[in-house]
This record gives C-alpha cells, sequence and structure tokens, in this order.
C-alpha cells in the first residue's frame, strides 16, 4: 500500500527511496534509449557535415566552370571582333608589281627547291585574313566543345558553324570550308585572288561577307551570354534536391536529440 500511496512519479523517479529492479530497468532502458538517440544524432551530424562539405565542393566547381566559361567566351569574341573589323574595313589592293617572286635553287644532288616570296603588303594581308580565320575557327571549336553544356551553347555552335551555304564563294578566293564549319586557307590561291581581284575578296570576306557575319554572331552571342551556361540548379538540379532532402533528415534526427536530451535533463 506504501507503494501505491507514493504514486507513478515517485515510483519512477525513486523519491521514497524505493529501488526495485523492475524500477531500474526502466530507468536502465531510458539511458539506453537516450544513449541510442545520442549515436544516431551524431552520425546524422557527421552526415550533414560532409553533404554540406560536398556540396560547398560542388558550387565551387560549378562557379568555376561558369567563370571560365564566359572569360574564355568574352576572350574569343573580343579577339573575333577586332580581327573582323579589321578584314571588313581592309583595302586589299596591292600593287601587282612583284608581289610575288619566286626563287629556284639546286642543290649538289641536283634537286630543286623553289622558294616563294610575297611583297610587305601583300604579306600583310595574307596575314590580316590568316589572323580573321584562326579567330573564327577557334571561336567555332570553344561553342562545339561546350556544346554538351546547354542547349543553347549547342546552337549558338551551329550558327557559328554554318557556312557550308557560301562554301563555294569562300573556295573560289582560297578558304576551304570544313566539315565543322571551320576555315582552311590555301595560301597560294588566296595570294592570287588578292592580286588579280581584290574587290571580289572585299565582297566576300568584308562587311557584307565573311566578317559581316562574324560580327552578326558576335552581337548574338554576346546578347545570349547570361544564358549560355545552365544555372546550377539546372545543371545540378538532382544533387542540390539530394543534398537538401539529407541535410533536413540530419536536422530532424538532431531535434529529436535535443528534445531527449531536454527531457531527461529535466527528469534527472
Amino acid at each position: 500500500m506504501a507503494v501505491n500511496s507514493i504514486g507513478n512519479s515517485a515510483w519512477l523517479f525513486n523519491t521514497a527511496g524505493m529501488t526495485t529492479n523492475k524500477q531500474q530497468d526502466s530507468i536502465a532502458k531510458l539511458w539506453s534509449n537516450y544513449t541510442a538517440s545520442q549515436q544516431n544524432a551524431t552520425g546524422a551530424l557527421a552526415g550533414l557535415q560532409e553533404v554540406n562539405t560536398n556540396l560547398k565542393s560542388l558550387m565551387a566547381s560549378y562557379t568555376d566552370a561558369k567563370s571560365a566559361f564566359h572569360i574564355e567566351l568574352g576572350e574569343n569574341m573580343d579577339a573575333l571582333g577586332t580581327s573582323a573589323e579589321k578584314v571588313a574595313g581592309y583595302n586589299f589592293s596591292v600593287k601587282a608589281d612583284d608581289a610575288i617572286t619566286t626563287s629556284r635553287t639546286t642543290d649538289d644532288d641536283g634537286n630543286v627547291t623553289t622558294t616563294t616570296t610575297y611583297s610587305k603588303e601583300l604579306q600583310a594581308a595574307l596575314d590580316t585574313v590568316t589572323d580573321f580565320v584562326s579567330d573564327y575557327n577557334t571561336s567555332i571549336k570553344f561553342f562545339k566543345d561546350n556544346a554538351s553544356v546547354s542547349k543553347r551553347v549547342e546552337n549558338m555552335a551551329g550558327v557559328f558553324g554554318d557556312a557550308t551555304y557560301r562554301a563555294s564563294n569562300y573556295e573560289q578566293i582560297g578558304l576551304n570550308v570544313n566539315s565543322d564549319g571551320s576555315f582552311t586557307i590555301d595560301e597560294t590561291k588566296l595570294a592570287n585572288a588578292i592580286i588579280n581581284d581584290p574587290n571580289k575578296v572585299s565582297r566576300t570576306l568584308g562587311n557584307d561577307g565573311l566578317a559581316g557575319k562574324a560580327q552578326e554572331h558576335i552581337r548574338f552571342a554576346n546578347a545570349q551570354a547570361d544564358k549560355l551556361f545552365p544555372t546550377a540548379q539546372a545543371m545540378l538540379g538532382d544533387q542540390l534536391d539530394a543534398a537538401a532532402l539529407y541535410t533536413g533528415k540530419a536536422y530532424r534526427n538532431m531535434a529529436a536529440y535535443t528534445n531527449m536530451g531536454n527531457l531527461l535533463n529535466m527528469m534527472f
């Protein structure tokens, strides 16, 4: 009867000095549950920290990749814009006299070597076209190499690489169009075209030709620049969602552990 008069709370916390096997088992079970909860929470916390670390690393990689993409995009568009502007306004009329000279030498074994030399004026014209074509090819390669980044970049690769519809015009002045839209220069053919028909070279490469097209493409690319590289959510959506899921789970476990700890502190 004495036990009944003490009540359940006195029995649980042994306020009446009563220590029974049943009471000890109950308290031991409570501490065991608390220890298990503590261990689970510790594991959850470690998991949370790992997720946060991985997420930070993932976002840092994304930021670096995005920054590198935009830097290279800007450099390519600036270089191409400069060389296209130069070609568009270039005067391809050069003095035909002595523009191309050839010399032949024969060695002791009778082997003949032919050397072609261009005048300074013609060489400058060839260099101007060569620099422009090189920058154009670099831009095509940049977009094609990054085509998997987004649909917009893939489309941009198609825009820059679509020179096949005027391939015959380019080939007439010594610019051969490759399957990917890039160009290979036939220097001898280009040199002769500059000497014999500079107006045709200007039309083909100038404002109404390839340089003008390049400038249009550059304006389009620059207008799309902020949209070419996808957002972190678009590129890393699954990983970000998974991180949020596991983070939330860990926080719930931590909350449960904290509540249990507060309860035990009040009880003991």
